[in-house]
């Protein structure tokens, strides 16, 4: 089952039976970014300055905040730490609860002990991803200290900038695909804290090929969108409306959290399958 037509078939199993109620959860996650979005939108105004420099003050960055234009420069890395912050921190609880909601139909019914399995849940899930974000930025942090500076000079201009936003995002792919099987670990009936953990790093170690291809399925619309903000933010601001990069990554978050979802909906019918077989 773990093959390229199985990742397909996967996705297109999680797109035919898309559910409101099982995206939800991401829905919520979503909302949280379009408002603080929006409210960059509007730093004119009191409530605008409030939401963004609050948002901006608990992921460390609220001296970016505060200058037009050049907040739309640096929004596209801000709007990146808002994201995983949200993912770590209400991601740990309303992830489980997604998980929950996807696989009632392959457990045969909704889980009467729905309350207790997301509880149980909340820690490892919590605890993957700040593992998979801590590795995430190290990586960001190669690139941009070490790679960036070569393939500039042998790339210059928007190609350089698209090698490395390729780069950075495949590896990264390759790096968080595994961590999305804890939680798919961690919602069963039959694990605990550390064989969540490690029986679900375990699981997506060895079905990371056909996650990844799920993961590229899925996010390549949302990832056409985060070049566009990305690439060359500062030429956009200069040549073009500022406010075009928020839209952008309006676009983006409106893709990544429907991605998001397809990707554990899929990654939880890999996890299915493996087990029957």
């Amino acid at each position: 089952m773990a093959n390229k037509l199985s990742a397909w078939v996967c996705v297109r199993e999680s797109l035919h039976d898309f559910r409101l109620s099982e995206w939800a959860p991401f829905g919520w996650i979503l909302l949280a970014q379009i408002l603080f979005l929006v409210a960059v939108l509007n730093l004119g105004s009191s409530w605008g300055m409030a939401i963004a420099g609050a948002v901006a003050e608990v992921v460390g960055r609220s001296e970016e905040i505060v200058h037009y234009p050049s907040v739309f420069v640096s929004l596209p890395a801000l709007a990146t730490y808002v994201e995983w912050f949200l993912y770590v921190v209400a991601g740990s609880v309303l992830i489980p609860i997604a998980l929950l909601r996807i696989s009632a139909p392959m457990e045969g019914g909704d889980p009467a002990d729905r309350g207790a399995r997301v509880r149980k849940a909340i820690l490892p899930t919590l605890l993957a991803w700040v593992i998979a974000i801590g590795l995430l930025y190290a990586w960001g942090w190669v690139v941009e200290r070490g790679f960036r500076p070569a393939l500039m000079s042998n790339l210059p201009g928007v190609g350089g900038s698209v090698a490395i936003l390729l780069l950075g995002v495949i590896v990264s792919y390759v790096l968080s695909a595994p961590f999305y099987y804890v939680a798919i670990h961690a919602v069963r009936r039959d694990t605990g804290f550390a064989s969540a953990l490690i029986g679900g790093l375990a699981e997506g170690v060895r079905l990371l090929w056909p996650t990844l291809l799920v993961i590229l399925l899925c996010t390549w619309p949302a990832l056409l969108a985060l070049a566009g903000a990305t690439v060359n933010p500062g030429a956009i601001v200069r040549k073009m409306r500022p406010e075009l990069v928020a839209y952008l990554l309006l676009l983006y978050a409106v893709l990544s959290s429907l991605a998001t979802y397809l990707i554990y909906a899929s990654a939880s019918r890999l996890h299915w399958a493996r087990r029957a077989a």
